[in-house]
C-alpha cells in the first residue's frame, strides 16, 4: 500500500480527534501508508504545545474541528502559519468554518480515513512539485 502514497513514506502526520476509535483509524491508516502519526491529541492545549518550536512538527494534519467542546480553529491557524497542508474531518458544516479557513478541504464524517490520508498526500506532493515547505 505505501506504493501508493510515496509522498507519505516517513512524513509525520499530526492527528488532532478526540473520539478514540475514529483516531485509532486514522492512525491505522497513516502507519499503513508508511507515515507516523504525531498524537492522536484529544485536547487543543496539547496540539498547540506540539506546534512550539522548529522541531518535531508534523508534515501534515488532519483536524476534527470539536475537540471536546472547543474549535480546533487556533491549531489550524498555527499550522496555516506554518505552511503545514491539513483537513477537517467533521460532523460540522462549512459555515462554522471561519473564512480564512474556508479553503481547507473539509470531509463529513463518518469518512473513510483513507480519503483523509489521499487528501494530504495530494497536498504534500504539491507542495513538494512547488518547492514550498
Amino acid at each position: 500500500m505505501n506504493a501508493a502514497y510515496p509522498t507519505l513514506s516517513g512524513k509525520a502526520i499530526m492527528v488532532v480527534e478526540d473520539e478514540y476509535l475514529i483516531a485509532l483509524n486514522i492512525e491505522m491508516v497513516i502507519v499503513d501508508l508508511g507515515a507516523s502519526v504525531l498524537g492522536p491529541f484529544s485536547q487543543i492545549d496539547d496540539a498547540l504545545a506540539a506546534l512550539q518550536g522548529n522541531t518535531g512538527l508534523p508534515d501534515a494534519a488532519i483536524l476534527d474541528i470539536n475537540i471536546r467542546g472547543r474549535h480546533v480553529f487556533p491549531v489550524a491557524d498555527r499550522l496555516q502559519e506554518r505552511n503545514i497542508p491539513f483537513v477537517f474531518a467533521t460532523g460540522y458544516d462549512n459555515w462554522t468554518i471561519p473564512s480564512h479557513l474556508t479553503h481547507v478541504k473539509r470531509f463529513e464524517k463518518p469518512t473513510d480515513p483513507l480519503h483523509l490520508v489521499r487528501a494530504l498526500a495530494d497536498q504534500l506532493a504539491e507542495r513538494d512539485k512547488s518547492g514550498a515547505a
